[in-house]
């Protein structure tokens, strides 16, 4: 049984090498940020931060923006919050370093000739937040359209020659109903989500000369492991490189707890808690479950904390919401349990849909219950109603609060 993957070791030593230009948590000369969000306010909470940075200030990015802490630290240690999908955002403190060392990977093996970044996401979230940083770093541009219309968006990205995009699955399902061709961008790195293989087909279609990256780790993680188009398109690819993982805990089928080692993971929580999150001798563990195959492929399950029992069957809502963005009529879903006596949960599913006339939740919600997993109600958002975070994700709290309302239709 497979239970520990390392990346390449001469990717380890050669990408983390220190390059000059890396050395300093600081904008390259010839980096340049191009705000082209409604209100503005992107380049100035940019701006804000390093800032901040040079003055010896920790940073706290999140959903309220920016603020200090007010106390003096090491320079270039900072905070961001985590996504907050089912609870309140907790804050991570992590060191300039984990940064500039996967900054490094990069910017040599994937975008050493890049020009010009563009970034979907608001820089209240932190993937959005290190892609501006990492294109500052290396002296490029970088254009922000966050909150313009997915048309508008490619359009921009299109006259900028946008030529590397870092996005949700969520937002390049939304960016690709643009029905551009972005033929300018040669890498999309995609994470905060799962990519299926149909949303790779349209990120395809809209950007033909790209290579379609999937990463995957959390914010108190940063990157775990890398899928290139050549991987299974069920796992979400090998170790990145300086990435150690080991599978503990392991049931017959050869699942059980991630645990990574590596250079890129936070220094601990400024505020807030998790139970899942756990260190053990240099080792973190963040309650995500996977195995790992013979090529050293990471495929996952979902999270502990999120996983349900209904029926006397384990429900991971990761699959099902998987499946169910994989349909061209979803942009989005969220699958939760509510308690039931009998069956141990009910499992209900939020849709966002551009499309909300017509009978395809219906159609398929069935096909899943010919797959074993019986939907007890579901409802249907249109995109300007469906509850977001600032990550892009769904709010599940919001949508949970609702689940009494009579808007929820029995299947």
């Amino acid at each position: 049984m497979i239970r520990k993957s390392v990346s390449d070791p001469h990717d380890h030593l050669f990408y983390l090498e220190r390059p000059l230009a890396l050395d300093h948590f600081k904008p390259h000369p010839d980096a340049e940020f191009i705000d082209l969000s409604p209100n503005g306010c992107q380049a100035t909470l940019l701006d804000k931060f390093w800032k901040m940075i040079e003055a010896g200030k920790e940073p706290v990015i999140g959903q309220n923006g920016l603020m200090s802490v007010g106390t003096q630290t090491d320079r270039g240690v900072f905070q961001c919050e985590t996504g907050g999908t089912s609870g309140k955002p907790k804050r991570i403190r992590r060191s300039a370093e984990s940064w500039l060392a996967s900054i490094r990977v990069i910017s040599q093996k994937y975008t050493n000739s890049s020009a010009c970044y563009g970034i979907l996401g608001d820089l209240r979230h932190s993937l959005a937040f290190y892609a501006a940083v990492e294109a500052q770093i290396i002296g490029n541009r970088c254009v922000s359209v966050v909150g313009r219309s997915p048309k508008e968006q490619a359009h921009q990205f299109a006259r900028a020659r946008v030529d590397v995009i870092y996005a949700t699955p969520t937002q390049m399902r939304l960016l690709a109903k643009s029905r551009q061709a972005l033929k300018c961008v040669q890498v999309v790195f995609i994470g905060g989500g799962r990519l299926d293989p149909e949303t790779r087909e349209r990120v395809e279609s809209l950007a033909p000369n790209a290579k379609v990256l999937q990463f995957y780790g959390a914010a108190e993680t940063s990157f775990i492991t890398l899928a290139e188009p050549h991987h299974d398109a069920a796992s979400v690819g090998i170790a990145f490189p300086g990435v150690e993982i080991d599978i503990r805990n392991s049931n017959r089928d050869g699942i059980g707890e991630v645990w990574v080692k590596s250079p890129y993971v936070f220094s601990g929580y400024a505020m807030g808690q998790s139970n899942d999150t756990c260190w053990q001798d240099g080792w973190l563990t963040i309650g995500e479950m996977g195995k790992i195959d013979s090529s050293g492929q990471l495929f996952l399950s979902g999270r502990k904390s999120r996983a349900f029992t209904a029926a006397d069957k384990t429900i991971f809502p990761e699959d099902i919401e998987q499946y169910l963005n994989a349909k061209p009529e979803v942009i989005a879903s969220a699958v939760f349990p509510v308690d039931d006596p009998l069956r141990g949960a009910r499992i209900y599913v939020a849709l966002c849909s551009d499309q909300t006339d017509g009978d395809h939740p219906q159609r398929i919600l069935g096909v899943l219950k010919e797959r074993g997993v019986i939907v007890d109600r579901w409802r249907l958002y249109g995109l300007d109603e469906w509850p977001m975070l600032v990550s892009g994700k769904p709010n599940y709290q919001e949508i949970v609060s609702t689940a009494l309302e009579g808007a929820w239709q029995k299947l």
